[in-house]
């Protein structure tokens, strides 16, 4: 089957199938290690390279095409979101905050308006679900309201003007499309930010 026609929960299989895998490769010399990495790269798509701290340095093959690079970079931070026991801990609750602060900055949002609190939750809820935004009226308004505390509606009304009022997304006006394009950028920064989680963490 081709890359193309494979969903990201079918590659995650395939890779978790593949975790007890192991390769050792020695190179005497420049051209010997791209060769290496090259010839990885065109059998996977993807090269994981560990540093001296144990930390996961990812690189993908940008010579597939931006979307190629775009499902990987998301297929990659849903594993490194994956656990066991499906929980996370207080430090990879951190990590996440870290990049979703990241991102509000990045667009410009307010932190005095309520309406960029309640981005902040609901980025955190869809970085543990993303699933939710299918029902963002049903399921992930009602999620936060009581935290607030106001009505699913409110909080819809509260994250429009939030969004309204930031610097470069106040002419969008389909919530679900920026909920989607900052859930997208917290993941990239989870990973470009992390690689993996912390060596005392379990994996996501």
């Amino acid at each position: 089957m081709a890359y193309g026609t494979k969903t990201v929960e079918e590659r995650l299989a395939i890779q978790r199938r593949k975790n007890n895998e192991y390769g050792i490769y020695i190179a005497c010399d420049d051209r010997s290690i791209l060769k290496c990495v090259n010839a990885m790269l065109l059998n996977s798509g993807i090269v994981g390279l560990a540093d001296t701290e144990g930390k996961m340095h990812y690189l993908i093959d940008g010579r597939r095409g931006g979307n190629y690079v775009m499902d990987r970079v998301k297929e990659k931070v849903m594993t490194l979101r994956e656990s066991p026991t499906g929980k996370t801990t207080d430090v990879e609750d951190a990590y996440v905050e870290h990049a979703i602060s990241s991102v509000i900055g990045k667009y410009g949002f307010s932190e005095s308006l309520t309406g960029t609190q309640i981005l902040r939750k609901l980025l955190f809820h869809l970085y543990k679900d993303p699933g939710l935004l299918r029902s963002a009226a049903k399921r992930l308004y009602p999620l936060v309201a009581p935290e607030f505390p106001m009505t699913p509606s409110q909080v819809e009304r509260n994250l429009r003007y939030a969004i309204k009022k930031s610097s470069k997304l106040k002419e969008e006006t389909k919530v679900t499309f920026v909920l989607r394009k900052l859930l997208d950028q917290t993941m990239e920064e989870v990973l470009r930010q992390y690689g993996r989680p912390h060596s005392t963490m379990r994996r996501y």
